[in-house]
């Protein structure tokens, strides 16, 4: 099944590496440069006011600062003078809830936030994949891989890249967070 890139000869001449030897470690800053790395940078953190702010923008809740205020300034404008001095508490207490309310579900989605950026630390740091480097197997971090990578891939294993399958049987790949199909598909090795 020849290819306008020849095959895996014409690939790996184009890509200019060995299949055998890999990539060796002079080639990783060039390509890196050229092509880009595979690294994925942490979103930045959402500070704890955005989502103060972020609730505040709820309907509900700016009728009930609105009517606080309306119930502060109709019960110490009408209010007896010697009842002036408490009359603003009713008013306050919606305030104080709303407060409260706001308060407590920011910090929950703060909470939440930081909690997914943890897992999202520990996942990315245990991943490791198997790629052939001047001519030996190592270990390395999928963000550490550059364009010519030559990766032994291993059943159930998560796939990083877009890439060729070089030596390969029975190989099924489930495509779903690309595609939206759980179906897997068959692969078949580049000849």
């Amino acid at each position: 099944m020849e290819n306008d890139l020849g095959g895996i000869g014409g690939l790996s001449e184009k890509l200019k590496v060995n299949m055998d030897i890999g990539l060796s470690s002079t080639d990783l800053d060039i390509r890196e440069k050229h092509f880009g790395t595979n690294k994925k940078e942490m979103p930045p953190r959402t500070p704890f006011w955005t989502f103060f702010i972020k609730a505040l923008d709820d309907f509900m809740l700016k009728m009930l600062l609105v009517c606080a205020c309306i119930n502060i300034g109709f019960e110490v404008g009408f209010a007896k003078p010697k009842d002036r001095s408490h009359a603003w508490i009713e008013g306050f207490s919606i305030f104080l809830a709303v407060f409260i309310v706001v308060f407590v579900g920011s910090y929950n989605d703060y909470k939440k936030e930081d909690q997914f950026f943890k897992l999202y630390a520990l996942d990315q740091g245990g991943k490791k994949i198997t790629c052939r480097r001047n001519g030996e197997e190592k270990v390395i971090h999928p963000g550490d891989i550059v364009v010519g990578d030559v990766l032994k891939i291993q059943a159930g294993m998560d796939v990083p890249v877009d890439g060729v399958a070089i030596l390969a049987s029975g190989v099924l790949a489930n495509e779903s967070a690309m595609t939206g199909e759980s179906d897997e598909l068959k692969k078949e090795a580049l000849s």
